[in-house]
């Protein structure tokens, strides 16, 4: 008798994510018939394939030797499905994260698009800052984040989808000099910004550290949104993603203030765990909406990296 492509995606899961809970809640089935389709799966090749003394189901030497061939193989699985019905191959749970500029400006769009195009698949959105994002898709919290800049471990796969343009904004009618503004100018100001190390706050340090000089009063928020509304209130000055302030910029509660060095950009990615062909028609569809929402710059054609 041959193993089964259930048993076997099973098997994958397990491994990836490192418990049958996990895997059972990512493919969206009971965890009972995950630990049946590993029973018959090692019942068919005569073998463990997991230890299960550990909090973790860590793969056994015989388990080790089988990766490789399973992901081939899955892979063959799903490409010979692309042929047919490729919206179909996605299917079961996906823990999704988002940072809160792609949220407000692109997920009216996407989701009803992710309905649409992936009946089968059952989205866990999770909004947070891209430096938590990162870390909780490193600990195979997520399956898929949008994000800035990541620093990830191997088996995650890296897509640039475009830069986010940063400038400065503040009030209408902050007191500023008549001219190209300098990190001096800015210096005394109150300063808001994301928390550390997330990409704005990596830009206002770099755009200070560049001249120099070290800003005197700088205040910590986790909301893009609220920390727009601060400015626009007159409590501070701030870096903020052009795109996501142009209504506030065109009914004149912002201004984009003029100085004479750029704030640098952030890189957009999406990245997610496993090969690219088994994202690929859903980054296809994330990738569509940013370009749409004018959120992100394009970069043009990218090739991805995958690290691992």
């Amino acid at each position: 008798m041959r193993a089964s492509i259930a048993q076997l995606e099973a098997f994958y899961w397990i491994a990836r994510l490192g418990s049958f809970h996990a895997a059972a809640r990512h493919m969206h089935l009971t965890q009972p018939t995950v630990s049946g389709r590993i029973a018959e799966l090692e019942a068919t090749l005569g073998t463990r394939l997991f230890d299960r003394t550990h909090q973790r189901a860590e793969l056994t030497t015989h388990g080790r030797a089988i990766v490789d061939s399973v992901d081939r193989l899955l892979k063959l699985s799903d490409d010979i499905a692309l042929h047919s019905q490729s919206s179909r191959t996605l299917r079961g749970l996906l823990r999704v994260g988002a940072v809160e500029s792609v949220a407000l400006m692109t997920l009216p769009k996407l989701l009803p698009r992710f309905v649409a195009r992936y009946p089968d698949l059952k989205i866990e959105l999770t909004l947070d800052v891209s430096s938590a994002l990162n870390r909780k898709l490193n600990a195979k919290e997520l399956d898929l984040a949008v994000l800035t800049d990541p620093e990830v471990g191997d088996g995650i796969t890296v897509q640039a989808v475009g830069l986010i343009e940063l400038a400065w904004f503040a009030a209408p009618h902050t007191s500023l000099p008549d001219r190209p503004l300098t990190p001096a100018d800015l210096a005394g100001m109150p300063i808001l910004t994301m928390p550390s190390p997330s990409t704005i706050f990596r830009a206002i340090s770099a755009w200070f550290d560049a001249a120099g000089i070290e800003p005197a009063h700088l205040s910590t928020c986790n909301s893009l949104a609220l920390m727009a509304r601060l400015v626009a209130a007159g409590q501070g000055v701030a870096v903020l993603p052009t795109a996501m302030v142009r209504n506030e910029l065109d009914a004149g509660q912002l201004r984009l203030l003029h100085c004479a060095m750029a704030v640098p950009s952030g890189t957009l990615v999406v990245a997610f765990w496993g090969p690219v062909h088994r994202y690929r028609p859903l980054v296809a569809t994330i990738t569509e909406a940013l370009h749409e929402s004018t959120l992100v710059a394009p970069l043009g054609r990218i090739a991805p990296i995958e690290r691992g």
